[in-house]
C-alpha cells in the first residue's frame, strides 16, 4: 500500500504486466485499483473453471467500490490460460463469461502443445478488442474461414 499510496501522491501511472492473485482482492485493494492511475489494463487470470464463484464474486467487488461497466471494460482484463485444445470449452465459457461481466478476456495457451487452428482463433479473437466486444467467437471464427476459402480459390 506504501507503494502505491506513493504513487499516487505522485500523479505516476502504474503498469500491471502479470496477472495479479484476485483470489487476493479485498476491498482495501480494490479501492486502491479504483484509485491508482494505470497505463493499460489491470491484468488478473481465470486459469482454472473452477474458480468461476470466486472470479464472479471479486468482479462484483470491483462493481461494489465503483468500477462501473465502462471502466471494467477499459480497465480491468483477465488471462484465460487454455492448456491445450481438450480445454478449448473450458476456454471459451470464461471468455463469454467475462465479456458478460464487462471484462476483457486474453487467451494464452501451452505452446508446448498443438496450436489448433479454434485455439488460434479464440485466442485472435480475445486478444482483439474491438473484434472481442462486437462479435461472438463463432462469428468470428465464420468470417476467418470465408475469408480463407476466398483467398484460396483466387490464389
Amino acid at each position: 500500500m506504501e507503494i502505491t499510496s506513493w504513487c499516487i501522491e505522485n500523479k505516476l501511472k502504474v503498469q500491471f504486466n502479470q496477472g495479479l492473485d484476485i483470489r487476493l482482492l479485498d476491498m482495501e485493494i480494490a479501492k486502491r485499483l479504483l484509485e491508482v492511475r494505470t497505463r493499460g489494463m489491470v491484468n488478473f487470470a481465470w486459469d482454472r473453471i473452477e474458480d468461476e464463484a470466486v472470479i464472479k464474486e471479486k468482479i462484483q467487488l470491483l462493481r461494489d467500490i465503483g468500477f462501473s461497466n465502462n471502466k471494467l471494460r477499459a480497465k480491468v482484463q483477465f488471462y484465460v490460460y487454455v492448456d491445450s485444445d481438450e480445454e478449448y470449452e473450458s476456454g471459451l465459457y470464461r471468455c463469454n463469461e467475462l465479456k458478460k461481466l464487462s471484462c476483457n478476456a486474453f487467451v494464452m495457451y501451452n505452446t508446448e502443445n498443438e496450436n489448433t487452428r479454434r485455439i488460434k482463433a479464440l485466442q485472435r479473437w480475445s486478444i482483439r478488442k474491438g473484434i472481442f466486444w462486437q462479435f461472438e467467437v463463432c462469428d468470428y471464427k465464420r468470417a476467418i474461414d470465408t475469408r480463407n476459402s476466398k483467398h484460396r480459390t483466387t490464389a
